[in-house]
């Protein structure tokens, strides 16, 4: 008996493609600082760029919500993705205020690996449950 819903390719790359936008997004705009913790690079001032990544990534967060609603057992991806789209808003409402620091983009990331863990679960669920395709010993 399943506790979650099964995999979903669709899902899975959205949710993959998000973190790699995401990811270079931070590059461009996230301060750095070094292991002692001065800042080497400043970041990039909330701008118009800015502005369209968050509502590009609300967007694809969004799409990805309502397709994963259409499916059962499925409460856990929910409410990823619902903590997703908060963290985006907060994200940003942060960067309005000032730069990007590894601080502000914590807790975006920390969900973002949860909603990578849960597809990593399913697909591995859903690719040990398949027959193998090894013919039986003669």
């Amino acid at each position: 008996m399943l506790f979650v819903s099964s995999y979903d390719e669709v899902t899975d790359r959205s949710a993959n493609e998000l973190t790699t936008r995401t990811e270079i997004f931070l590059v461009r705009y996230a301060a750095r600082t070094d292991e002692t913790g001065n800042v080497i690079r400043s970041g990039k001032s909330y701008d118009s760029e800015a502005a369209s990544f968050y509502n590009e990534a609300r967007g694809t967060v969004d799409a990805m919500l309502l397709r994963s609603e259409q499916k059962e057992k499925n409460e856990e991806e929910i409410q990823i993705l619902q903590d997703v789209r908060q963290q985006y808003d907060r994200l940003e409402a942060s960067h309005r205020l000032g730069r990007i620091t590894k601080n502000s983009a914590a807790g975006l990331h920390r969900t973002l690996r949860a909603l990578l863990h849960v597809q990593l679960v399913k697909k591995h669920l859903a690719t040990s449950k398949q027959p193998t395709t090894a013919s039986p010993p003669s």
